[in-house]
């Protein structure tokens, strides 16, 4: 009998009738418990180890890890105890979906960098920066912790078996909650409303998302293994980048082993001027612009060192390029230009969306929309945004922003992070920031005396979800829905299931903070979020209230100028087959992360020009693996690292560029 139902299960894959995929109980409840172990793990490694941080880009290696245990060690023991015991494929997405989403928000993404900054204003407040005049008391009370015993022992650890003080956090993580539940519907909504054009219409093409899926093809059901984890370019891949890894590890611990250096910098003297070039390998980026279209990949790389030779050739050439401000892509004319870009690219975005955006909000209204597709999730997606934009604006003004102030934060936050999303969907560019803060674009526009003391203030903490931002929900959400959409399971079913697994996720990944924090000492945990961070954000305030800001018209300019520049090379791209640059390069490549990682992405497209011209192809696709095999090797080397730092107690084994 058991031959017969296997014989039937072997017919069944290979006609595709098998039964129709479904969320079952048990993968809801795997993926809860994945989520809370991200949320656990992933704080434990980046706050205690500080090794490589798992989940510091759009496809963390942490997630990966998790992933690649639960399919080549945890499935193949559950087949082994039964053929319907082991997990399907789709069982297998709606878990890897859960822990990447997970992974937006546990560190970096939002916890590792909110809490700091809701402690930071009264922690390193000083006579001599005026803080406490300045933020303090301009500060709506439920913004950040007021018990300052509880602020200090945050930052430098409590009495032995003391534990967490809970009551002065319930009240303002309660009201970041509402707002982060806000941010969280928006992003997700935006992105079910734009999934079908960037899927279906446009056919971007989710390089991160190649590993994951590969991962779980089907292949033999009898097979303990899928074909691509039984592939030998894969695992040749793999060895090219374990090698390099191992060495840098072992450097660490025994500083007499030579030390292979991935990152180099080159400086280039220009008279008075100099340029300094990073000549960084990181083999994951090299493999995501091997699977980019040619064009994309010379244009990330081009346009990177264009927007690099920029500034110091503009300021040879006497012309005023302005200061950097914090966390932009460079001088004030790169920033803004890049800034223009993504606003014309959002733009343009949304507007070859409109079709499905208008029909999902029409559907709201009774007999709207009656063609509309996938209408239960469509509606889903409608409701999330609208309801996620109101609650974000009300929130902010009630935290002391203007409404206009809030409107324009906003609309400079969607606009970035729309951005940077479609650079990893479409560019598959791993790791970016924005052009421009939001914080800034509000504060030029309204100027300081425009936004207030208690709009500067609110602005100051919203650095914890719009200005440092490497990692932010909205590409999760955009991958998550590209994952899902290969599973073939129901949409309606994503929203749910999305939601439940962020709750897990922030609660768990607030409590393991929490704890380590007030058990450690935060300033022993991480300097940079527990000193950096903070001080970046009301420093930034301080300032701008000290040194007013006001109208520019050249500020503007830039922007204006970025956009027209964007929207001829849009037009000239789409009018003229085999144009070289891809407008979405000039938009991104500015950005910190693009800068650093120029010459691994030059790397990647150099490759696939060869492989193409030389081998055709059929060889492309067989080496695909291989570049597959590059990320995973990278991936299981850091994860290795983070394991044997743990055992033996070292600290800041930084494997991973990023």
């Amino acid at each position: 009998m058991a031959r017969e139902h296997d014989l039937a299960d072997d017919r069944a894959a290979a006609t595709g009738s098998a039964q129709e995929p479904r969320v079952t109980a048990r993968v809801v409840l795997l993926s809860l418990v994945v989520s809370a172990a991200v949320g656990f793990l992933f704080p434990y490694a980046n706050l205690v180890i500080r090794g490589s941080r798992p989940a510091n880009t759009s496809l963390p290696f942490g997630t990966i890890a998790v992933f690649f245990v639960i399919v080549a060690m945890v499935n193949p023991l559950l087949k082994l105890i039964g053929r319907r015991v082991g997990l399907r494929r789709s069982e297998l997405l709606v878990i890897f979906v859960a822990a990447l989403l997970a992974s937006s928000v546990v560190t970096w993404g939002l916890v590792g960098q909110l809490l700091p900054i809701m402690t930071g204003a009264q922690y390193y407040a000083t006579p001599e920066n005026h803080w406490e005049e300045l933020i303090g008391e301009n500060t709506v009370e439920w913004l950040a912790v007021q018990d300052e015993e509880a602020v200090r022992e945050f930052y430098e650890a409590t009495r032995a078996g003391a534990g967490v003080p809970w009551r002065p956090w319930l009240l303002p993580l309660g009201m970041w909650l509402i707002f982060t539940v806000a941010l969280s519907a928006t992003s997700i909504g935006l992105m079910i409303l734009v999934h079908r054009q960037w899927i279906e219409h446009e056919r971007l093409v989710y390089p991160l998302m190649y590993l994951p899926v590969e991962m779980v093809r089907d292949g033999s059901p009898r097979a303990l293994l899928t074909p691509l984890l039984r592939n030998r370019l894969l695992w040749m891949g793999a060895l090219v980048a374990i090698v390099p890894s191992v060495m840098i590890g072992l450097h660490h611990y025994y500083p007499h082993i030579p030390a292979i250096k991935l990152r180099n910098d080159v400086l280039i003297p220009m008279q008075q001027e100099r340029l300094l070039l990073r000549l960084w390998i990181n083999f994951s980026v090299v493999a995501f612009a091997y699977l980019i279209n040619a064009d994309l990949g010379f244009s990330l790389w081009f346009f990177a060192l264009f927007s690099a030779f920029e500034t110091p050739v503009m300021r040879l050439m006497g012309v005023g390029v302005g200061a950097k401000e914090i966390y932009s892509a460079g001088s004030q004319a790169v920033s803004n230009q890049a800034m223009g870009a993504m606003i014309f690219l959002v733009g343009a975005s949304m507007w070859a969306a409109r079709g499905d955006i208008g029909r999902s909000f029409r559907a709201l209204l009774p007999g709207g929309a009656p063609e509309l597709r996938d209408r239960a999730t469509m509606i889903g997606g409608a409701i999330c945004l609208g309801v996620g934009l109101i609650g974000m604006v009300w929130w902010l003004t009630a935290s002391g922003l203007s409404a206009i102030g809030s409107v324009l934060l906003v609309f400079a936050a969607l606009v970035t992070f729309t951005a940077l999303t479609r650079a990893a969907v479409q560019g598959g560019v791993p790791v970016s920031r924005a052009a421009l803060i939001p914080q800034s674009f509000v504060l030029h526009a309204l100027g300081s005396h425009g936004v207030g003391p208690k709009g500067m203030a609110s602005l100051a903490y919203s650095f914890a979800w719009s200005a440092d931002i490497r990692v932010f929900l909205m590409p999760f959400a955009a991958h998550s829905l590209k994952v899902w959409a290969d599973s073939g399971l129901p949409r309606r079913r994503f929203l749910p299931l999305a939601a439940a697994t962020l709750l897990v996720a922030l609660l768990v990944a607030t409590a393991t903070t929490l704890i380590l924090s007030y058990a450690r000492g935060g300033v022993s945990l991480s300097s940079w979020l527990f000193s950096g961070c903070p001080r970046a954000a009301f420093t930034y305030a301080a300032a701008s209230l000290q040194n007013p800001v006001g109208f520019s018209l050249s500020w503007w300019l830039w922007m204006v100028a970025g956009g027209t520049i964007m929207w001829a090379l849009n037009t000239v791209h789409m009018r003229f087959i085999g144009w070289p640059l891809h407008p979405l390069g000039y938009a991104i490549a500015p950005t910190q992360p693009v800068q650093d990682l120029w010459f691994s992405i030059l790397i990647g497209w150099l490759i696939k020009v060869v492989v193409l011209r030389y081998g055709g192809y059929r060889v492309y696709d067989r080496a695909i693996r291989f570049m597959l095999g590059l990320l995973l090797g990278q991936f299981l080397a850091c994860t290795a690292w983070l394991i044997v730092d743990a055992i033996t107690g070292a600290t800041g084994n930084l494997i991973f560029v990023y």
